[in-house]
This record gives structure tokens, sequence and C-alpha cells, in this order.
């Protein structure tokens, strides 16, 4: 699998508290899906693709849906043994990713979408 040089999460603002506090996937982390895993985080190649999971989560408030947030993350801040094709898409094209790790707040940036 060829890793992209970059991988982004979306969000909810409302998470950034926690998530400053834990890392992305830290112990309160609750899955958005319902074939999501505990303990794990889910990343995409692009924003857009990024975002467009996040806009149809089926587990957080409706009031959420309106403040979405993009992470961005380098490669090299991933341990790369941790990190997987998404297994919940059945035709994925390596464009969404499982990382079975925490990512620390500090290697996250916040992207604008438009």
């Amino acid at each position: 699998m060829k890793k992209p040089n970059k991988l982004y999460h979306a969000t909810y603002k409302a998470l950034i508290p926690k998530i400053k506090s834990e890392g992305l996937g830290g112990k309160s982390a609750k899955p958005n899906w319902e074939d999501s895993k505990p303990g794990v985080t889910y990343w995409a190649k692009t924003e857009d693709i990024a975002y467009s999971y996040t806009e149809t989560s089926e587990n957080v408030p409706e009031e959420w849906l309106d403040e979405i947030i993009v992470f961005e993350c380098a490669i090299e801040n991933f341990d790369l043994s941790q990190l997987f094709i998404d297994k919940n898409v059945i035709e994925n094209d390596d464009a969404t990713f499982e990382y079975h790790k925490i990512m620390p707040f500090n290697k996250l940036k916040i992207v604008e979408i438009d």
C-alpha cells in the first residue's frame, strides 16, 4: 500500500478539549459509527473524504453536524505498523485508513474547508 504524505481526520469542534487532553483516539473517545472500533481512528487521503464521513455520522448530536473540523497530520507522525486500510469500506481504493494508536494533539493541524 502506497501511503500519502498527509492524512486527514474530521471531527467536531465540541470534542477539541478532550482531544487536546487525551489525543485523538484517547480513552474517552466514542465511535461515531456502529461498525467503528474503540481505540481506532479513521483517516482519509483528502480533507473532502474525511469531511464527508463526519457529516453523515450516525451517533452524534444533530447540532454537531454544523461544527465539523478537519485535522491534517503528516505521515511521519504515524506509527506505520499501526496504520491499515480501512476494513469497513468495501471498495476502498486506499482512500481511507484505520489507525490503531492515539495521535497526540500537538501532531495535528486544523485545516480550512471551503
